[in-house]
């Protein structure tokens, strides 16, 4: 069966199952509680996320009207530090686009829009598809090392909750009939089957992934899972 139809078919695409509003949603709230709790909207941070396919290169969450505006900007130059981020796996970090010189005219283009530093942090999902997300700020060096560090690991947590959202609709998949559901409810749905969890509880544990990291057994998700946070191998660069 066809997770995003309940039609025989063959094997939902990666690109099919994120790509579907609800999805988008779910990582979008996270990633804008991400940047609360890193004071981001009080420091004037703009955010995005750009997926990265074969051949594709596009926004897939903004925060604003205005940081999809600013991501646009990279994308019309099909080159910047989101694409290299997604595809080298490293963090990319412009301390003033101002004085950068790996991509002349999109830093300047940054700097026409008002946005002096840049941090894309990669999303790893699959071999065929990956992401970044970018904070933009108005003031040069504006990303502190703890901004780095902080950034990474959310990404990090972002690339587990992808994965296990692509295999528990999946799973859910082959075995759902009736009406069409979401991927986050088949997610959700999978988790009841698997686990005997109610609705509630399978939402939290999806909620509790995307929040720690921790892909432990679902057995009681509210309970809450603990742990450090992973940090970057090297001090600059080097994300997963």
């Amino acid at each position: 069966m066809s997770p995003l139809n309940g039609e025989p078919g063959p094997p939902a695409l990666p690109a099919a199952i994120l790509d579907s509003p609800d999805v988008q949603a779910f990582l979008g709230d996270a990633a804008r509680e991400f940047v609360e709790e890193i004071s981001g909207s009080a420091r004037g941070f703009l955010w995005a996320v750009t997926r990265v396919g074969p051949g594709e290169f596009r926004n897939w969450a903004a925060g604003s009207v205005n940081a999809r505006e600013v991501d646009g900007v990279q994308h019309a130059f099909a080159d910047g530090p989101a694409l290299t981020a997604a595809e080298s796996r490293e963090f990319i970090h412009i301390p003033d686009a101002a004085v950068d010189r790996r991509w002349p005219g999109f830093s300047a283009a940054m700097v026409g829009q008002g946005v002096r530093s840049v941090l894309s942090v990669p999303i790893v999902v699959e071999w065929e598809l990956s992401a970044a997300m970018t904070l933009y700020a108005a003031l040069p060096h504006a990303f502190t090392s703890e901004d780095v560090t902080h950034t990474i690991a959310f990404t990090k947590r972002m690339s587990k909750v992808c994965r296990l959202l692509l295999d528990l609709a999946r799973k859910a998949g082959t075995g759902v009939t009736g009406a069409p559901l979401s991927v986050t409810e088949l997610a959700v749905w999978s988790l009841i089957r698997e686990y005997g969890l109610t609705k509630e509880s399978a939402r939290q544990y999806l909620q509790t992934v995307v929040r720690n990291g921790a892909l432990v057994s679902p057995d009681a998700p509210t309970a809450g899972t603990t742990g450090s946070a992973p940090h970057p191998d090297r001090s600059y660069g080097h994300a997963v």
